[in-house]
């Protein structure tokens, strides 16, 4: 394995930064809006104005936030140059203010997808992959900032061409209450993509990487998750693209603490055939005892459940069904607490003429595996067009919501969960991508009166706000 680290020196970082403010007056953009007098501060822009949205893709984001308000947040930085760069940007969130935001990664190449952790002693991580279009080769590179430290610290964890299938890769990270962190991946290594992991230990160094998947799997679309004790799961699907014959399905592998070793993959799905559909995009969660859900879209958001003898759900449940056969399916999101209680979300978009827009579907599970029937929680007699839908739950399990951004009225709204019961929908700021296809929304709760939420306006420039709800 090849690794190697780069510090980012604060000075360096803040001249940098000044020319970027002056060029694009970030300082006037940053004035938050007025409150919206539900919980949620004003919107902020914490990003300086980059391109728009390219035709070929959306610029990402996300965000991870602790007890505390810690917060980290990051984005893609599209370039039209031809070559590029594309490049990571970051901005911190301590004692109720956003401080500047930098560029994280190099600046060269392609730096793309990044994806953010916060543990509770305040280490912070961000991950990116790092294409190099001149020797055709992709790094998976993660950056880390202890509490202490004064500058981030980036590593390759691995690299490998560039190939297998056309989507999107990320480097989930994960961190746990005593600093230590996670960080999983899938990379091609020339005749299938090998799901892998490594640990980076508070005050050490990154672990050589684990491959998790089987010897002959060919792993996709994975999903990360570590809890305060360091307990870590890791859910992936067997690429469509490799077994038409076999079907597609979903597996499962675990790690006690974060010293513990992997666990050999578990399926934890029905096998589609290939000729009916597919298992793809799980997500997993785990609770304080180091228990699973997993969802994932099948015949509809399917989930399954982990039951406290280690074994699964019988049959996993659809608990998110569209409407009828001229819907599709858009950014299903899950949420855990402590306690095993989740709740699923999802987008669905109803092609039915004179109907022709999405709305939010929400269900509600239990730590035995039951859910609630699902529930619809925009009103699908107004012209409401939401997108990007994301469910946040504090640890406690006091704080639930979702999120979306409404297309249609240029709106980022979010609905709480009081006494069983969703809220009306609360804007929280406004801004939109270019087209629907291309929202983004982060959010995430770090206590029952701690949550943040992130996302772009991208119609004459990309730039990426951000709002707070308590502390």
């Amino acid at each position: 394995m090849r690794k190697h680290s780069f510090r980012f020196a604060t000075l360096a970082a803040l001249v940098a930064l000044a020319t970027i403010v002056l060029d694009v007056s970030v300082a006037e953009s940053k004035k938050p809006a007025p409150p919206p007098g539900n919980g949620w501060s004003g919107a902020t822009a914490i990003s300086p104005v980059s391109q728009p949205d390219p035709t070929r893709g959306s610029q990402l984001n996300d965000v991870a936030v602790n007890a505390n308000g810690l917060t980290v947040a990051a984005w893609d930085q599209y370039t039209y140059n031809t070559g590029g760069p594309y490049t990571i940007g970051v901005a911190v969130q301590s004692a109720g203010r956003w401080g500047a935001p930098f560029t994280i990664s190099g600046t060269t190449g392609f730096s793309m997808n990044p994806k953010v952790a916060v543990g509770a002693d305040g280490t912070m991580a961000v991950s990116w992959v790092y294409q190099d279009a001149t020797s055709m080769q992709q790094n998976m590179q993660v950056a880390v900032k202890s509490p202490t430290a004064t500058a981030w610290t980036a590593t390759t964890l691995a690299y490998g061409p560039i190939g297998g299938v056309s989507i999107k890769f990320f480097v989930p990270v994960g961190v746990d209450a005593n600093g230590n962190v996670t960080a999983a991946w899938t990379l091609w290594d020339g005749t299938r993509h090998v799901v892998q992991a490594a640990t980076l230990p508070k005050g050490g160094v990154w672990s050589t990487p684990v491959s998790l998947s089987g010897p002959t799997t060919d792993g996709l679309y994975l999903s990360l998750a570590v809890n305060a004790s360091g307990d870590a799961a890791v859910a992936y699907t067997t690429s469509p693209y490799a077994s038409y014959l076999a079907g597609t399905f979903a597996e499962y592998v675990f790690r006690d603490g974060s010293g513990g070793t992997w666990t050999t993959p578990v399926a934890v799905s029905e096998t589609i055939p290939s000729t009916v559909g597919y298992v793809t995009n799980p997500q997993v969660a785990l609770d304080a005892n180091g228990l699973a859900t997993v969802i994932y879209f099948g015949y509809g958001v399917e989930a399954t459940r982990q039951s406290a003898d280690g074994t699964w759900t019988a049959v996993p449940r659809t608990v998110l069904q569209a409407p009828n056969r001229v819907s599709s399916y858009l950014s299903p999101n899950l949420a855990v607490d402590d306690a095993g209680n989740a709740v699923v979300v999802v987008s669905i978009f109803d092609a039915t003429i004179g109907v022709d827009r999405a709305s939010v579907w929400v269900a509600l599970g239990t730590p035995d595996g039951s859910w609630t029937p699902q529930q619809r929680i925009t009103d699908p007699t107004v012209p409401v067009d939401a997108y990007a839908t994301r469910a946040a739950m504090s640890p406690d399990g006091t704080l639930v919501i979702v999120g979306w951004i409404d297309h249609y009225h240029d709106a980022v709204q979010v609905s709480k969960l009081v006494g069983g019961v969703w809220g009306a929908a609360n804007t929280i700021g406004r801004g939109t991508a270019w087209s629907s296809s291309q929202e983004v929304l982060g959010l995430q709760a770090g206590a029952g009166n701690v949550a943040r939420a992130v996302w772009k306006n991208a119609k004459t420039g990309t730039q990426t706000m951000a709002a707070s709800y308590g502390k």
